[in-house]
């Protein structure tokens, strides 16, 4: 162990069949290593708690469109699809399932792309669109550790 202040920490060995990055969180990295308190896992933070609700109502708006509006065809069953999978995700998130960090972060990438088409006939929909499934994959991103079980 590094008792010197400033000196470089410890390499920190992942556990076997884990990437290094399901490791990183960003609370360790600005605590330092005279903090790094060893964190509960399978802790829920306000982070996930804010990007669980963020997938709910994303999955909540396009079931209410179909509700609503009956768009045809095509456009109802991919609103549908969409719908149900930014429930599902989102439940898995808020329950702390570790299927749903990965599953998160994808679909806050679809979420991301969405903005982006939709950003060329409304901008303001379309950066705010951006804005929350960005957030839902930092936090996913960054929550690495409250997703594991142990």
């Amino acid at each position: 162990m590094n008792d010197e202040p400033g000196a470089a920490p410890e390499p920190h060995e992942p556990t076997p069949g884990r990437s290094r990055y399901e490791d990183f969180d960003l609370a360790d990295l600005q605590a330092g290593p005279q903090q790094g308190a060893a964190r509960p896992t399978g802790r829920r933070t306000p982070l996930l708690t804010v990007a669980a609700i963020v997938l709910a109502v994303s999955g909540l708006m396009p079931i209410l469109v179909v509700i609503g509006f009956h768009p045809g065809g095509g456009a109802e069953a991919a609103l549908l699809v969409w719908g149900i999978l930014c429930l599902a995700t989102a439940a898995l998130v808020f329950l702390l399932v570790p299927v749903g960090r990965p599953l998160g972060i994808a679909v806050g990438c679809i979420g991301v792309v969405i903005g982006v088409l939709s950003a060329r006939h409304s901008a303001v929909n379309g950066l705010i669109a951006i804005g929350l499934t960005g957030y839902v994959i930092y936090a996913c991103a960054v929550s690495g550790p409250s997703f594991r079980r142990g």
